[in-house]
Order: structure tokens, then sequence, then C-alpha cells
């Protein structure tokens, strides 16, 4: 029996064990060597030391081409997003194929605004950056790693949060005041509009009134007629008129 424990103990320490002791998205403490698992890609004794993260390798663990890359997230002694790197060989890489000995240097320009790279107590792998990305430092400033991946939306500060409680309390006051108004009051008893149109009808019915007593009260005056003609000459067709008529009798009494 002792002969299989010391045949065991020999082979732990000839036979090198990666352990996967910390998962994607789990706080990984400064100084601290780890082996994270990705779905694609094996991230073997990754830390982070004095402004640098360094990978023993990255090994891609599936049958099918990937892009050997890594999302790392930079936390604070808060617990909160900081900054984030993300890093791609800019290639597809064969089946088992890997890379060693990788270095990131962590630039404060990836960095929150104020905070310097000694603010940087944990790290994160985040993902495995299929897509190459080498931007996005700030997409995750201010969430705890359990806040990321959610949507953005989802999360409220405490000041928004409040202002939401407040428009909720409003919302409420106004829904029990219309209710009260409705149920215990007359203020809504008409609400389909009949008393509008009674009030009107009233009105219409006054505005005629007063409108037939001013008619009575101060009636229009006649139109006056318009002359075709001017007064100078209706007096001069009416002496002619006259005079055509003295005319016919003097003719007619000739002829008698």
């Amino acid at each position: 029996m002792k002969k299989v424990l010391w045949m065991i103990l020999l082979l732990s320490i000839v036979i090198p064990v990666h352990a996967a002791n910390y998962s994607m998205k789990e706080l990984i403490p400064e100084n601290t060597k780890t082996t994270v698992r990705g779905e694609h890609l094996l991230y073997k004794e990754i830390s982070y030391q004095s402004g640098t993260i360094r990978l023993q390798s990255i090994k891609n663990n599936s049958k099918e081409e990937h892009n050997l890359a890594i999302s790392v997230g930079l936390f604070d002694k808060h617990k909160k997003n900081i900054g984030t790197v993300n890093y791609c060989i800019e290639e597809e890489i064969a089946s088992k194929q890997g890379k060693d000995n990788i270095s990131l240097e962590v630039q404060e320009k990836y960095l929150v605004p104020k905070k310097v790279l000694t603010d940087i107590k944990y790290i994160a792998v985040l993902g495995e950056n299929q897509n190459c990305r080498t931007d996005g430092s700030t997409e995750y400033l201010g969430q705890t790693v359990d806040q990321i991946g959610m949507a953005r939306n989802n999360t409220l500060n405490a000041k928004e949060m409040f202002v939401v409680n407040i428009i909720k309390w409003i919302g409420v006051v106004l829904v029990v005041g219309f209710l009260y108004k409705f149920l215990f009051t007359g203020a809504y008893r008409n609400i389909d509009g009949e008393d509008v149109r009674q009030e009107y009808t009233y009105i219409n019915k006054e505005l005629r009134k007063e409108r037939e007593k001013d008619a009575k009260e101060n009636p229009p005056k006649p139109k006056e007629v318009k002359k075709n003609k001017s007064d100078e000459i209706i007096e001069q067709e009416r002496i002619q008129n006259e005079k055509d008529l003295l005319d016919d009798s003097d003719l007619h009494n000739m002829y008698k």
C-alpha cells in the first residue's frame, strides 16, 4: 500500500497538472497564477503583476480553428471594473496549436480616468474575444463581474433608482386621486361628454337671444339704391319726355 502511495506522489510531481482553479468571469487576485478553461481555449498560468498580464500559454482546446484571443477585465479593491484589455492574434490557428509566453502590458489609457495601475487588485477572464476586438476598454466600467454581460439598461445607479421611485409614487398618487373623485364625488358623473354638449347648447341659445334682441333695437339701415345715371341726366330726360308729350299732343290736335 505504501508503494502505491509513493508511486502516486512521484507521478504527481513528474506529470504537470494544470487545474482550472478559476472559472471565466471569476475574480483572480493580483500576483496569483491560475489556469482558466474557456469554451474553446485554455489559458495556462495567467496572472497579473506590476502592470503586466502574463500567460504561460493559450491553447486551442477544441477540434475547430479559433483565434488565439482573450478579454481580461481589470478590477479595483471594491471589485468594480476600471478597464478591460482585449488581446487577439489576428489569424486562425489549427486545432491543438497555441502560443506560449504571452505578456500583455496594461497601459493607463485602458483605465477609467483618475485610476492608475496600482489600483488594479483583481483580474478576470471575461471571454475568448473571438471577434478579435482591440477596443472596448471602457465598456464595463463600474460593473462587478456578476453585472458584466447583463443589459446595461437593466443596471441603474442609486440616483436613477431614486428618480424612478419618485415617478412611481407620483403615478400612484394620481391614480388614487382619480379613483377617489370617480367613486366618491360627482366630478366625473358625465365623463362621456354629456355635460359638455349641454353647456354648448345653452351657450348657443343665449347667443341667439342676444342676436334677436340686437336686431330689434338696432334694425339694419335700408340699402342705398345705386344710381346708374346722374341727377342732371335724369332731369334732362324728364324735360325731354315732357316736351315729347307736348309735341305729340299738338300733332294729335292738328289731325283731329
